[in-house]
């Protein structure tokens, strides 16, 4: 008997796998018709989620806004661990900010030792996806190193304070200068309440004053030419504060100082502000001629005083408190785009299952104030969000 030769092997192999084939073709379509529910669901389930995953990189947030403004987020180093969050920022996020990494005393923490190393972490991530950073912060009253205030057995001179401060700057500007595009050169230092001539008696200005922020400001300059220097601050959009850091800023202007920008942090509820508040607060910044940016935005479930006691606490998020959170974020960013002098709107956090409020000002009540849930799923906020950014064109 002949052997077949390899072009009758090629043809009967053909032959075997077309059969084959059509077998499982007819055995799948027998399911389908026994059983729709069984097979269909779970087929058109794992198609959605293929999509998902393999349009996570192109339609987001920072797609539908990219030529309003940028679309931000703070991050920790634990919060990069995670390959959903990770997702999420490639996908949604064009800017972002460390939360903690280089404050002064986690990246600094006695004179001749640094902690790069979650930061270094940040910068990496951030320019593997070609994302810019936000520097935060460099003048701050929280988280500073003992070291810092202190001059041998007394307290740390104005000369030596500046000498210090100075070489911070230096230091940490030459490691991410290129990688940041904007600093947070002071943070938080008004205070019209129980302050001295509107300003909070931190340690940085019971040594230095109001010189002292004027220096941070134009040592940053020479440090970092290239980047946007900012004014960081909260509950700075009404009152009395408003009116206080628009003068403090006027002031820094008048004299020449390098200010670029104000950071209005944004740490609101779900009923607060209302749009005449935040449009007032736009434009009397804008009227100096700075950039202004949303930079710590998160909408709280709970309103102020609300809630303080564990047996009062939601055990979810209410759904009237869903629907208003939803209209508070849609209503920012509607505003927010009517002026081209708001830059970014970044959100204090990525998904509810990392965020500050869980332990602030209550703490152990769970909050749920970002754009995307504990699960690292899209609310609603961002449908509308993205439905909106891709009608507006500027």
């Amino acid at each position: 008997m002949r052997r077949p030769n390899h072009a009758q092997l090629i043809s009967l192999s053909k032959g075997a796998t077309q059969k084959t084939l059509a077998r499982c073709f007819y055995k799948l379509l027998s399911l389908l018709l026994q059983y729709p529910r069984i097979v269909i669901f779970p087929i058109a389930q794992l198609c959605v989620i293929m999509y998902d995953k393999a349009m996570w990189k192109t339609d987001g947030l920072k797609d539908a806004w990219k030529h309003i403004f940028r679309i931000g987020a703070a991050v920790s180093g634990a919060v990069l661990e995670h390959q959903d969050a990770r997702e999420i920022i490639a996908r949604h996020f064009s800017s972002l900010t460390p939360e903690n990494a280089m404050k002064f005393g986690p990246i600094h923490p006695e004179e001749n030792r640094w902690y790069w190393t979650e930061a270094d972490g940040i910068a990496a991530f951030a320019r593997s996806q070609n994302i810019p950073l936000r520097g935060h912060t460099i003048v701050w009253h929280k988280q500073n190193p003992p070291w810092l205030f202190r001059e041998g057995d007394g307290a740390v001179s104005k000369t030596e304070l500046f000498r210090r401060l100075e070489t911070h700057i230096a230091a940490i500007t030459e490691r991410y200068n290129g990688a940041v595009y904007a600093w947070d050169v002071l943070n938080e230092v008004i205070d019209t309440e129980k302050g001295a001539d509107g300003f909070r008696l931190s340690e940085w200005y019971k040594t230095g004053g109001r010189e002292l922020y004027e220096f941070a400001f134009k040592t940053m300059r020479q440090a970092s030419p290239g980047s946007l220097l900012f004014y960081n601050d909260y509950d700075n959009e009404a009152g009395d504060k408003c009116a206080a850091t628009i003068r403090f800023l006027a002031e820094l202007l008048d004299r020449g100082v390098p200010v670029h920008g104000v950071g209005i942090q944004g740490h609101w509820h779900y009923d607060y502000p209302d749009e005449a508040t935040l449009r007032a607060a736009i434009e009397s910044y804008a009227a100096l001629g700075l950039d202004i940016e949303l930079t710590e935005l998160d909408i709280s479930a709970y309103a102020p005083g609300e809630c303080t006691e564990s047996g009062d606490f939601f055990p979810a998020m209410p759904e009237d408190r869903i629907r208003r959170q939803t209209e508070r974020y849609r209503e920012i960013f509607r505003i927010a785009a009517d002026y081209p002098q708001v830059k970014n709107i970044t959100t204090w956090g990525v998904a509810d299952n990392h965020t500050w409020l869980d332990n602030f000002p209550v703490p152990g009540r769970k909050n749920w104030p970002l754009l995307f849930d504990s699960g690292c799923r899209h609310k609603e906020a961002v449908s509308c969000l993205m439905e909106m950014g891709q009608r507006l064109n500027r």
